[in-house]
């Protein structure tokens, strides 16, 4: 999974924030950035991420909406995927990740690997 470039990502982030499809018009108006790039380029961004999946596209008049097709999460998830697949000892990385965790962040992981095991373990029994 490639990481998102610059406008990529404000755009990913105005539609996730929105928690509803936009047309580009209010994707442009919810980048905070300046200069604010132009209509045109907000437009092609946007269709290069539909394009990759990232959004999706319906009709809405004459123009399109956009709506996200994974959340915030699920991309960030890829990403730590990604950085422990070019890892060269897992398990330690694994570790210092856990190591620099907030308590009740490292106590939320274990909670939810105990569920992934017990999950894996139903599944094995079947």
């Amino acid at each position: 999974m490639a990481r998102f470039g610059e406008l990529e990502a404000a755009i990913m982030d105005a539609v996730w924030g929105a928690g509803r499809s936009l047309r580009v018009r209010e994707v442009l108006e919810r980048l905070e950035r300046d200069p604010e790039p132009a209509y045109n380029t907000v437009h092609t961004v946007t269709e290069i991420l539909h394009r990759k999946g990232w959004l999706s596209k319906e009709k809405d008049g004459r123009a399109y909406r956009y709506g996200p097709t994974k959340s915030r999460e699920e991309y960030i998830a890829g990403l730590m995927g990604e950085a422990l697949a070019v890892a060269e000892d897992r398990t330690a990385t694994l570790a210092r990740f856990v190591q620099q965790m907030p308590p009740g962040e490292a106590e939320e992981l274990h909670r939810l690997l105990g569920q992934a095991v017990a999950r894996e373990a139903g599944e094995a029994s079947k």
